[in-house]
């Protein structure tokens, strides 16, 4: 789910904000100077829709802690990885901030955020799904919690399938199946694979092939799993039985070909049903939904989102505090209650309201999907040291073997090679 490109220039200053980070770090904050403590507390892009929660969270927490003040400010999605680093920088950092594991991972490789064990009690972390807490840690080490979830289901075009006497598939074989009877039998796509994002690389791992090997420095599917994967991607754009525009275009371009009727399949979340149901009546009457493709009776793949407490902070002990208090079941079933997310704390599935259905029954049936991928579920791609770098190297070579500019065992291999140099194993 959290998707943004920097250009090149924004690159470089992110960049140097590292760098400037790498040396902040190193000088310890200053102390509080008073017994009233101020918390500031970033979002992302959660006002105004959800100022009403957020501030009700905060008011219950200076209530039961009246020598703590949260001071919350929400920034725009696309703005907070550069306000972050530039605050990080600038040693004006929050105490508190909502981040994405892959960015949080980032700043962890600097140093930048604190260890939630160590201020948190063992029942505090034990109440976290454990896939989850896991999520959270690079190179042995957690940084951060674990706060709202999300998991893709495949929405699909009832009439398109039943015409061509199409069943949802589970995996990408199955997938590859699919796309060639509906092609035959209708002339339509079954499926856009979008390759922007962690998308490519989830799809890897759920089929069964692991991302490192067991030293932690090279890929792990330069194997026969992985060639097979490769193969399917290849055999599907070389066959045209998926748009000519998937190399080029991401998860957008899926949903807007979904709801043009041009392809009969989408991964997304459950929450994008409110969007057909309110833009497009008439087609919301003729969705199904069904689980993953590529779990497979695998796990099933989970995205996070987290909160973490900065190392530079000055009141860490309150700001773990808080940042435990509004992830607890309590807070996130109330905002599960509020918008479509899930929560990563095990006892909040054990509220009635998850065991209640909802009125509507296809929403229904996507909640009841996306709670039980979440429970067996797993981060399919967790934190890794230069995350972007790899995803990059995958998915070029992978849009390289699709289109034909090399085989799929030598896209693997060059993908092998990349990811060597990229993780520093010089043999």
């Amino acid at each position: 789910m959290f998707k943004r490109r920097f250009p090149a220039a924004e690159s470089c200053l992110r960049a140097g904000a590292m760098l400037l980070i790498a040396a902040a770090i190193t000088c310890p904050a200053a102390a509080a100077t008073s017994q009233r403590q101020t918390v500031q507390f970033w979002t992302m892009q959660l006002s105004p829709f959800n100022d009403a929660y957020v501030l009700g969270v905060i008011a219950a927490f200076e209530k039961a802690h009246p020598s703590v003040t949260i001071r919350w400010t929400d920034v725009p999605w696309a703005e907070m990885e550069r306000k972050t680093l530039a605050a990080l920088a600038a040693k004006s950092a929050p105490d508190v901030v909502n981040l994405n594991p892959q960015f949080a991972a980032k700043l962890a490789e600097f140093g930048a955020l604190a260890q939630p064990e160590a201020y948190l009690s063992a029942d505090q972390v034990a109440a976290f799904l454990p896939a989850v807490w896991r999520a959270n840690r690079l190179d042995g080490k957690t940084f951060a919690l674990p706060w709202y979830l999300n998991t893709n289901v495949t929405l699909y075009n009832r009439p398109m399938l039943d015409k061509a006497g199409v069943a949802v598939p589970a995996n990408l074989d199955e997938l590859l199946g699919a796309a060639r009877q509906l092609k035959a039998r209708s002339g339509s796509y079954a499926y856009f694979p979008a390759l922007d994002a962690s998308s490519p690389l989830e799809a890897l791992v759920a089929m069964g092939n692991p991302l490192l090997d067991a030293s932690g420095c090279r890929a792990g599917f330069i194997t026969a799993g992985g060639e097979r994967v490769f193969n399917v991607y290849r055999s599907l754009y070389q066959d045209g039985l998926v748009p000519k525009n998937v190399v080029t275009e991401g998860h957008r371009k899926a949903v807007e070909m979904f709801l043009s009727g041009q392809v009969a399949m989408v991964s997304t979340g459950m929450q994008f049903l409110g969007y057909i149901k309110n833009s497009n009546p008439g087609m919301y009457s003729q969705i199904g939904v069904a689980g993953q493709i590529g779990a497979g009776g695998g796990p099933a793949s989970i995205a996070a989102m987290n909160v973490a407490v900065m190392e530079r902070s000055a009141v860490k002990p309150a700001a773990f505090a808080f940042a435990q208090f509004l992830t607890n079941p309590q807070n996130q079933t109330e905002l599960a209650r509020r918008v479509p997310v899930l929560p990563s704390t095990s006892a909040s599935y054990d509220d009635a309201f998850f065991r209640q259905p909802l009125a509507d029954p296809l929403l229904n049936r996507a909640r009841q999907l996306s709670v039980e991928q979440v429970r067996r579920g797993e981060v399919l791609v967790p934190p890794l040291r230069k995350y972007s770098k790899l995803r990059i190297s995958y998915a070029r070579n992978l849009q390289s073997a699709m289109l034909g500019a090399k085989t799929a065992p030598q896209a693997l291999a060059d993908v092998g090679r990349e990811w060597q140099a990229v993780l520093g194993c010089a043999r």
